[in-house]
């Protein structure tokens, strides 16, 4: 019984005082968010997007507009709209959402 109460008083003693204890850190992770960026482009007649411009985005201060405007050459979109007609030369608005970790 002895011999314990000595070992737990070396343990005890080899243990660092809170004081030398590295302070946690605690790191709050954001959620996932969302930036939206509403777009208005011509269609070409091949379905690709040209001279796109920004109609809205959100939020403002992240450039997620322009960010849009870079990546709508890549879009292509179905000639037919809705209504059966073609959509070349004419203007349609085009939402992109940019979900950003």
């Amino acid at each position: 019984m002895i011999a314990s109460f000595v070992l737990a008083a070396a343990v005890t003693a080899a243990t660092p005082t809170a004081s030398a204890e590295p302070q946690a850190r605690v790191v709050q992770v954001a959620q996932p968010r969302e930036a939206v960026a509403l777009l208005s482009c011509m269609v070409k007649r091949d379905g690709g997007l040209t001279a796109c411009s920004v109609q809205s985005e959100s939020p403002s201060e992240m450039g997620v507009g322009e960010a849009a405007v870079q990546m709508a050459s890549q879009f292509q979109v179905d000639l037919m709209g809705p209504d059966g007609k073609s959509r070349a030369g004419s203007f349609i608005d085009v939402p992109v959402r940019i979900r950003i970790r």
